[in-house]
């Protein structure tokens, strides 16, 4: 089959890094029930990932698995010929893969900093990069950073100045890529029960979150999958170059 029935059979593949688990898996879902073809890509939970494909094929949708670490340059472009070669053209690539931190500045190490950076930054950089190349005209971006850019925190200074790189990228490329009718949009979740809260005190991270939430509770993966479901579909046409917040109104504080 070549790349252009592909294309023409249906709607286009989406990518999401980070797929495996939490937030990733949740958009993966949400995206094969619109209908898209899902390139799953994972770097540490191959399991979470096969779980992911495995979901998404019960529920009657396509989809399949790669590795990938976004912080590899050739394993990117990799990924994007893969998808070309299982799918055709990306019709929207989600970057979701990230890593958290949390330690004051005067315990931050020269190598956390570098760790952080090389894959919430460089890599979300080479995503962008290939996604610029390889998206389809019409096409969707999105960037999954965080409210933290905002509300800010003691011990969260790395974690947060990788997630403002991050939003500076999707301006840029909301520019760049408008005229091809490419939107390009960031999605900051509020406090999410994921496996990120693991890092820290989880319990004690979700009771605030919880607390800080005006609507009065946690927020679930399937809240922030939702919210890109919606800019990637039809209903998002007119959004783009924007920072959407899914908090439960954490930031109207």
């Amino acid at each position: 089959m070549t790349t252009e029935t592909k294309e023409l059979r249906g709607l286009g593949a989406a990518i999401v890094t980070g797929g495996g688990t939490g937030i990733g898996a949740a958009i993966c879902l949400a995206l094969a029930a619109l209908g898209h073809p899902v390139l799953v890509g994972w770097s540490r939970s191959k399991d979470g990932a096969l779980n992911t494909v495995s979901s998404l094929l019960a529920a009657g949708g396509e989809g399949s698995e790669q590795c990938v670490d976004i912080v590899e340059e050739a394993q990117v472009e990799q990924l994007f010929q893969v998808c070309l070669a299982r799918y055709g053209r990306p019709a929207a690539v989600i970057n979701n893969a990230g890593i958290g931190h949390m330690a004051n500045v005067a315990d931050t190490s020269t190598a956390d900093y570098e760790r952080i950076f090389s894959v919430n930054a460089r890599g979300t950089f080479f995503m962008c990069r290939q996604a610029a190349k390889q998206l389809a005209d019409g096409g969707a971006l999105i960037n999954i950073s965080s409210g933290i850019t905002v509300a800010s925190a003691a011990g969260m200074s790395l974690y947060t100045a990788s997630k403002m790189a991050m939003e500076g990228f999707s301006k840029a490329l909301a520019h760049e890529l408008g005229s091809r009718g490419v939107r390009v949009n960031c999605v900051s979740p509020g406090m999410t029960d994921t496996p990120m809260l693991e890092q820290g005190d989880a319990q004690a991270l979700r009771e605030y979150g919880r607390r800080i939430a005006v609507m009065a509770r946690l927020g679930e993966p399937e809240d922030i999958a939702d919210a890109v479901a919606a800019l990637v579909s039809p209903a998002g046409r007119w959004i783009t170059g924007q920072n959407i917040h899914v908090d439960g109104g954490a930031l109207i504080r």
